[in-house]
């Protein structure tokens, strides 16, 4: 038998069928399949997708503090913890006066302390931040929380204008701030304590109107050092 007439014999050696019989049919196409494979993103995900990155966009807003370098969380300068010691670690004031002055007091009496001629006194040297004369550190107090009005005399310099009431400030704050003024600039003040400014406060009936100077001469002269001897004595 000639193998080259078998047409069962290997096509690989057979010369008399065709070679496209040899060649493999062509794949089908697939591309209905792929294109019924690429379904549409739902569009629950897409909204999820967009209220998160909404709600990335506020957080960022409201908690990053313009990014700024000198920004920090006050209610961070304390914490509950214990420190080195086992206690609770307590508060610089001045560190947090720095940052409540620099938020609100700054505008008038600006980041030297020396105010603006003519129109806001300085707190560097100043009689009524220092508590000098008959000045004391309850009116200073009072200042703060109900604010001040009217002529007043400052390192024998007149001004009149008027000064803002700060009584939503917490009693920690102005202590903070205004230990703050005293102690900085060159001044050398004693420090005010948050008791001080609470007893103040207790103190002092609300009011709808700015002290005046007059009004501030009238009231006795008090000391912080002084209450806290006075509340430190023992009873007898």
């Amino acid at each position: 038998m000639n193998p080259l007439n078998d047409l069962h014999f290997s096509d690989e050696l057979n010369p008399e069928r065709d070679l496209l019989e040899l060649s493999p049919d062509p794949l089908p196409s697939n591309a209905s399949n792929n294109r019924s494979s690429l379904k549409p993103i739902p569009m629950w995900l897409i909204m999820l997708t967009m209220v998160l990155l909404f709600w990335s966009g506020l957080y960022l807003a409201y908690y990053s503090g313009g990014f700024k370098a000198n920004i920090y969380n006050s209610e961070l300068v304390s914490w509950s913890g214990a420190g080195a010691r086992g206690g609770p670690v307590p508060v610089d004031l001045r560190v947090l006066g720095k940052k409540v002055f620099s938020q609100n007091c700054v505008v008038c009496h600006q980041e030297t302390g020396l105010g603006i001629p003519g129109q806001y006194p300085p707190l560097v040297g100043s009689e009524w931040a220092l508590s000098q004369g008959w000045h004391g550190d309850n009116h200073l107090v009072k200042n703060v929380l109900y604010g001040l009005q009217g002529p007043i005399i400052v390192k024998s310099i007149p001004y009149n204008n008027a000064m803002a009431p700060w009584n939503q400030l917490s009693d920690q704050q102005i202590a903070g701030v205004l230990t703050y003024v005293r102690s900085e600039w060159g001044n050398n003040g004693s420090p005010i304590t948050p008791e001080f400014v609470a007893k103040i406060r207790a103190s002092t009936p609300a009011r709808t109107e700015a002290w005046t100077m007059q009004e501030l001469q009238a009231i006795p002269r008090e000391l912080c050092s002084q209450s806290a001897e006075t509340t430190e004595a023992p009873k007898k």
